[in-house]
């Protein structure tokens, strides 16, 4: 299968050949080779040390590339479960530009066609290629998308179209400047280099990266088994939180991708606490009773329900979530009317849909039970 083209351009996929993109494998290689190797060979060979300067750096531009690849570049361009205000749009795009991951339009078209063809060739990291193809592969082996027709709604954003204009200078300033800068200011210009830009450069990829390999190959599956998208720890611990990546895939437009209060999601706590300060506004968030309906067509599916008493209980579970559905649409639809917040219908709802929803997790949970124990 010849490489996908669209209007005369190109977009990354996952066709069965490997096609050296040797514009990425002169920057990947050199950065990789530098960026693991200088740092030990400066502290073995040339007498260097551990200070708390280029560890403050590191944590520092970590979470700065963090902030630009998870908050703006995933969550808040690629899949707008969010409205960004001008100042953190800025602060994402510098932020992205800094883990040296592309352009806010590159790196949003081939996410979004990840989203759209999943597992399928023209996924740029189709997983079923492999978990190599998944994690890197795909960007020293096929070209670099050019193809923006899935991301108008980015192109008319001055600031987006400035740094797909000059993205070589963003990258220079915010990804190698900005770390060696800091480093002269406090005195460790070389470490800060070393370790707050080379090395954390390179960490912060593949961070990145296992969210496309790993998490697509270990985990678990609670809201749907028919996507390859997994739900990790492991990658939520190394990847502020993307890790519930199954979530993800079945609710790709939820801000958050721990819904779970005690899901470990720094980025979802950042785009709220944005929310807060007014840098950001429009959080999207998935209904609990479609949550509810996901995890319950994905804990019986492949499964025959013989069992009365499950058949019944499922019956329950399914009205319980008829009434959550229909308390929740009216609270919403009644929130909306700012006139009636505070007053007496409006507590009443309020109240209602608690009921609904706290009916809805008790025969949730008793149900699973007892689909649990017909399984022994």
């Amino acid at each position: 299968m010849s490489e996908p083209i669209i209007r005369g351009l190109t977009a990354s996929h996952s066709n069965n050949e490997f096609t050296p993109n040797w514009r990425n494998i002169a920057f990947v290689a050199p950065l990789h080779t530098i960026g693991l190797l200088a740092w030990p060979i400066y502290l073995l060979f040339f007498g260097g040390d551990v200070g708390w300067q280029e560890i403050a750096v590191f944590v520092f531009m970590y979470a700065f590339g963090a902030v630009g690849i998870d908050v703006g570049y995933h969550r808040g361009f690629s899949h707008r479960s969010f409205e960004m205000g001008r100042f953190l749009r800025w602060i994402c795009l510098a932020g992205g530009s800094s883990a040296a991951e592309g352009t806010v339009l590159s790196w949003c078209s081939d996410h979004r066609r990840h989203h759209r063809y999943q597992d399928t060739l023209r996924d740029p990291y189709n997983v079923k290629r492999g978990f190599w193809w998944a994690h890197m592969g795909w960007i020293i082996g096929s070209p670099t998308t050019t193809d923006y027709s899935n991301c108008p709604d980015l192109e008319k954003f001055a600031s987006i179209r400035n740094q797909q204009k000059f993205y070589p200078l963003w990258l220079l300033t915010f990804g190698f400047l900005l770390p060696l800068g800091i480093g002269f200011v406090i005195g460790r210009p070389l470490e800060c280099f070393l370790f707050g830009g080379l090395f954390r450069m390179v960490m912060i990829n593949h961070a990145t990266f296992l969210i496309n390999s790993y998490a697509h190959y270990f985990g678990r599956q609670p809201y749907s088994k028919e996507i390859s998208a997994k739900d990790s720890l492991i990658c939520a611990l190394l990847a502020q939180g993307e890790g519930w990546h199954n979530f993800h895939h079945k609710f790709p437009f939820d801000y958050r991708n721990g819904h779970r209060f005690y899901h470990y999601d720094p980025t979802k706590w950042f785009i709220y606490l944005a929310k807060t300060l007014g840098l950001a506004k429009a959080l999207k968030r998935t209904p609990a009773g479609e949550i509810y309906r996901a995890r319950i067509q994905a804990a019986s599916s492949n499964k025959e329900i013989e069992c009365s008493t499950l058949k019944s209980m499922k019956e329950s579970l399914d009205e319980a979530l008829r009434r959550w559905d229909i308390r929740h649409l009216e609270w919403v639809k009644t929130k909306a009317d700012l006139s009636q917040r505070g007053g007496e219908r409006w507590l009443q709802l309020q109240a209602d849909v608690r009921e609904a929803q706290s009916e809805l997790k008790i025969r949730y949970r008793t149900w699973a039970r007892q689909l649990r124990a017909s399984d022994n």
